[in-house]
C-alpha cells in the first residue's frame, strides 16, 4: 500500500481570479477532485480537497493536516498558482510527494518539470491517480500515463496511459453536498456537474478540446451516468461533455434511461449549431428531458470567420440554431471569439446579428492560442504577455492587426455591456452579486 499506511492526501484546485469569477457569478463544483477522492477512498486512504473558490488559506490546511501526498490540478491561467502551491508544500510538508494533472499537465506537461514537482500525471486520469495510490514511491516510475524525475533530477516521460470511461469510479460528492449553496452558473443554481463523454471528435482550430484523451473521443455507458445522476442530491445538471448533441441514438437512449430510472432533473448542456439545426425534431425530446438551456459554439456570423476557425458550421445554421432553440423556448448561450485580425465594422457586424436574432445571453471571447496546441508556435513569436493569467479569453495577448488594443478591448466590453440591457434577468443577478461582494470586502 502506498507508503505502507493509511495516507492523507490533500487534493487542491487554484483559486481563480478572472472575470465573472471574482463576484460569485460563476462557480462549479470541483468535479475533477471529487473523481480523485473516490479514487482514495476506494483505496483506503484519507483526503481532504482544498478549493480556493470556497476555502480559506492552503497553508494553514497543509500544516494541520499534513498530507503525505499533495494533488494539484488546474487550468493554463492558474499554472503559475500550481507551481507556487507546490512551492509552498516542499516547505511546510518537505517529504510530501507533488504530484500535477488536469488540462494543462496534459497539454504541455513540460511546465511542471520542475524540482518542486515530483509527478507529472499527463494522460489516464484518475485510473493513473488509482495506481499510483497503490503502489510504493520507488514504483511510480514504472507507471504510464506518468513524467517523473530520475535521481540526476532529469525528467523522464512514459508512454501514454489507456483510458478506459467504463473504469470511472462514480464522483465523490461529499464537499459538493457539502457545499451546494455555493455552486452556481450565472443565475441558475445551485448547479452540479455530470461528464458523460470525453475528448472531442471535432478539429476546430482554437480550441485544445480535441488534443485531450489522448486525441480520442469515448462516452460513458447511458445507464450508468444516469445512476450517477441519482444520487446528485441536486435538481439542476451541467453535463459539461465538450458537446453532448452529437449520437440521436444516444440522446434518444439517455431519454429513456431517465425515464426508466424515474429521475427527474433540469439540465444545462453544450451542442453544436449544426446538429441542431439539422434535427430540429429532436428540440421536443430535449424539452422533454429537461434541458433548460444549451450553450452553443457559434464562434463568428460570417462563413469566411467560421472556414478560418474550420468549425464545420455555416452562418445560416447558426442563425437557424438559435431560432429553433427560441421557438422551443430553451435558453441559448452563444459562444463568440473575436480575433487579432477583427476590425471595427466585424463588432458592429456581431452586435447586428445579435440584435436581429434577438440572442439574450452571449459571451465574446478573446482569441487566445493556447501552449500544447497547433496554432501556439506560430504564434508565440508575437505574444504581448506570457503573464499566464491573462489567457482567460478576456485579455488581449496577441497584437491586434487592425485596431489598438484598447481600441479591440474597449469593443468587447461594449458588446457585453450591451448584454446587461438585452437580459434584465443577467443584469439584475451581477448587480446583486457584486452588492454581495463589496459587503464582503
Amino acid at each position: 500500500m502506498f507508503f505502507g499506511k493509511t495516507a492523507r492526501i490533500l487534493l487542491v484546485r487554484p483559486k481563480y481570479r478572472t472575470g465573472l469569477t471574482r463576484f460569485g457569478s460563476i462557480r462549479t463544483e470541483p468535479l475533477e477532485l471529487e473523481y480523485l477522492a473516490a479514487a482514495v477512498r476506494a483505496s483506503g486512504h484519507d483526503y481532504r480537497i482544498w478549493d480556493g473558490q470556497l476555502d480559506g488559506s492552503l497553508s494553514r490546511l497543509c500544516r494541520t493536516y499534513q498530507p503525505d501526498l499533495v494533488a494539484l490540478t488546474g487550468y493554463y491561467p492558474a499554472r503559475d498558482q500550481m507551481l507556487a502551491y507546490a512551492r509552498a508544500v516542499r516547505v511546510l510538508q518537505p517529504e510530501a510527494a507533488v504530484l500535477v494533472g488536469g488540462v494543462h499537465a496534459e497539454l504541455q506537461q513540460e511546465d511542471f518539470q520542475r524540482p518542486e514537482v515530483d509527478l507529472i500525471v499527463h494522460s489516464g486520469g484518475v485510473l493513473t491517480f488509482q495506481k499510483i495510490l497503490t503502489r510504493e514511491r520507488a514504483d511510480w516510475q514504472n507507471l504510464a500515463g506518468i513524467s517523473w524525475q530520475d535521481e540526476q533530477g532529469q525528467w523522464r516521460k512514459n508512454a501514454p496511459a489507456e483510458f478506459d470511461p467504463s473504469a470511472l469510479p462514480h464522483p465523490d460528492r461529499s464537499f459538493f453536498h457539502a457545499h451546494k449553496q455555493g455552486f452556481s452558473w450565472l443565475y441558475h443554481g445551485p448547479v452540479a456537474l455530470v461528464k458523460t463523454a470525453f475528448g472531442c471528435p471535432y478539429n476546430c482550430s482554437f480550441c485544445s478540446c480535441r488534443l485531450l484523451n489522448n486525441g480520442t473521443y469515448q462516452v460513458r455507458e447511458v445507464e450508468d451516468v444516469v445512476k450517477e445522476m441519482k444520487g446528485i442530491d441536486c435538481s439542476l445538471i451541467w453535463l459539461i461533455d465538450d458537446t453532448f448533441l452529437l449520437d440521436r441514438q444516444r440522446l434518444h437512449d439517455f431519454a429513456a434511461e431517465l425515464m426508466r430510472q424515474n429521475l427527474e432533473r433540469q439540465f444545462i448542456i453544450y451542442g453544436r449549431a449544426d446538429f441542431i439545426s439539422q434535427h430540429p425534431d429532436i428540440l421536443p425530446l430535449l424539452q422533454k428531458m429537461g434541458v433548460i438551456e444549451v450553450i452553443v459554439g457559434l464562434e463568428a456570423v460570417d462563413d469566411n470567420d467560421l472556414q478560418g476557425f474550420n468549425k464545420q458550421v455555416n452562418a445560416e445554421q447558426n442563425r437557424r440554431c438559435v431560432r429553433l432553440l427560441q421557438q422551443h423556448h430553451i435558453g441559448c448561450v452563444g459562444l463568440f471569439i473575436m480575433g487579432q485580425q477583427a476590425t471595427a465594422a466585424d463588432f458592429r457586424r456581431l452586435d447586428r446579428w445579435i440584435k436581429d436574432v434577438q440572442l439574450s445571453m452571449y459571451t465574446i471571447s478573446v482569441f487566445s492560442p493556447f501552449p500544447g496546441t497547433a496554432e501556439y508556435p506560430a504564434l508565440a513569436k508575437q505574444l504581448l504577455s506570457t503573464d499566464c493569467q491573462k489567457w482567460d479569453l478576456l485579455h488581449v495577448v496577441l497584437p491586434p492587426l487592425h485596431l489598438s488594443r484598447p481600441g479591440f478591448m474597449s469593443r468587447i466590453w461594449w458588446l457585453h455591456s450591451k448584454l446587461l440591457w438585452r437580459n434584465r434577468t443577467l443584469r439584475r443577478h451581477l448587480l446583486l452579486s457584486f452588492f454581495k461582494f463589496w459587503k464582503t470586502q
